[in-house]
């Protein structure tokens, strides 16, 4: 992820504006049912913030002419009224559901928005509160063009997208489709039968996704017993730059090996999340033979596989910190499985 110069939309200068947002990846997790217009217009609030907000509240300008040109309302006066209105009211929860360290914190999204007929300007108060989850200040942050967003007409479908967005680097995220039916806000009763849950949400979005964003999704169901338990999503991006570098090193390096040696053969990663586990591993062992440092991600593999949701993440800091005790395994020339 690149480093921004700032977040700010500028005001219409007759030149094209890339506009970019980041946010926490707290806060793309939220549970909840933001209609895709709400959506929209946060995520313009958001990438105007200035992250050293000190007042409580501060006053923000907001372009919608995005809003204006991706709505078929007639009367947009009344559109926006409308958005800002339903928008003011929602909070947002955060949670951690650290096992004993539960907590949650609760913010309204806008605060006083103002708007005068005929121009492109809104004026909003927003919560200083927010600004933790939105300056890029970690590497759990993800970064997309408000266009992108913009341009999807179904708020399960900008539900979704952010959600792949934040694994496009891993090419791959699996949700239980209870989570997905909590994060795009599907009520109970709402969808109960999956076909219509895979017809209204999940086809819609692929379609959407794919058609008028940066990456591409397809995706797998999986079933416990009779019933579709979990999704499997494959993620890609557009971006040439990224593709290249991935073909590059499937090229260069001959990845299936290395994965085949490492025990990794059965895991969905790329060749470049793949490289990087080899780094980590070479510098956690540096100066012995290339064979000890495959035994030394296999045996981290194993020591938590089973139970890591995220295997990618999960390795990076296994290696790291070298949960399995795999170096003295090395070293004494005996392994567990």
């Amino acid at each position: 992820m690149s480093t921004d110069k700032g977040l700010r939309i500028l005001k219409d200068t007759g030149t094209t504006i890339k506009r970019t947002v980041t946010k926490d990846n707290k806060l793309i997790n939220f549970r909840g049912n933001l209609t895709l217009n709400e959506l929209k217009l946060f995520t313009l609030a958001a990438a105007t913030m200035n992250e050293d907000q000190d007042s409580t509240y501060q006053e923000y300008t907001i372009d919608v002419t995005p809003m204006r040109k991706t709505s078929e309302h007639k009367d947009f006066y009344n559109y926006i009224l409308e958005v800002a209105k339903s928008l003011e009211g929602r909070r947002i929860i955060l949670e951690s559901k650290e096992p004993g360290k539960r907590s949650f914190n609760m913010f309204r999204l806008m605060n006083k928005p103002r708007y005068e007929e005929g121009s492109k300007l809104l004026t909003v108060d927003m919560d200083k509160d927010i600004i933790p989850y939105i300056k890029p200040l970690k590497d759990n942050y993800t970064r997309y063009e408000i266009e992108n967003l913009l341009s999807l007409r179904s708020s399960y479908s900008a539900r979704i997208y952010e959600l792949m967005k934040m694994k496009e680097y891993r090419g791959f995220r699996e949700l239980t489709v209870d989570e997905l039916r909590e994060y795009c806000g599907i009520e109970e009763g709402e969808y109960k039968a999956f076909k219509d849950f895979e017809k209204r949400v999940l086809k819609v979005a692929k379609k959407e996704i794919n058609e008028n964003t940066d990456i591409t999704i397809s995706y797998e169901k999986v079933k416990s017993g009779r019933r579709i338990h979990r999704i499997e999503f494959t993620i890609k991006s557009k971006d040439d730059e990224k593709e290249i570098w991935i073909d590059y090193l499937e090229q260069s390096c001959n990845v299936k090996e290395f994965k085949e040696k490492a025990g990794l053969s059965n895991e969905k990663l790329n060749a470049a999340q793949v490289i990087e586990l080899y780094g980590i591993a070479c510098e956690m062992l540096d100066g012995v033979e290339e064979k000890d440092v495959f035994e030394y991600i296999r045996l981290n593999y194993l020591y938590g596989k089973d139970k890591a949701r995220n295997i990618y993440a999960y390795l990076k800091k296994a290696l790291r910190e070298d949960y399995a005790k795999a170096r003295g395994q090395i070293r004494f020339d005996y392994y567990i499985d």
